[in-house]
């Protein structure tokens, strides 16, 4: 049963935000690193690659590996894999 105190659409707008999809990958990549597929699939970030633009111009310091992945339907995609390296913002 929903709860009539909860704004559904306000809180799937706060998660599905740039500043969402931001937060959902600096805490993945302080872990380990992310792909592109990843990023979609895992963290439900559509457009991982402005994210990660963005996150580099606030002084992340996030590097880009290229490297062939295989998606849900087992179709080869040449994507980004990103890591993030000490010494960016904290």
């Amino acid at each position: 049963m929903n709860n009539p105190n909860i704004d559904n659409q306000a809180l799937d707008a706060k998660y599905s935000s740039a500043s969402g999809d931001r937060m959902a990958l600096l805490k993945h990549l302080n872990e380990k690193r992310v792909t592109t597929l990843q990023a979609r699939e895992e963290l439900g970030v559509m457009s991982p690659a402005p994210r990660i633009l963005e996150l580099r111009r606030m002084g992340h310091n996030i590097i880009t590996h290229r490297r062939y992945e295989r998606d849900i339907t087992g179709r080869n995609h040449y994507q980004a894999e990103y890591e993030l390296i000490a010494g960016g913002a904290s």
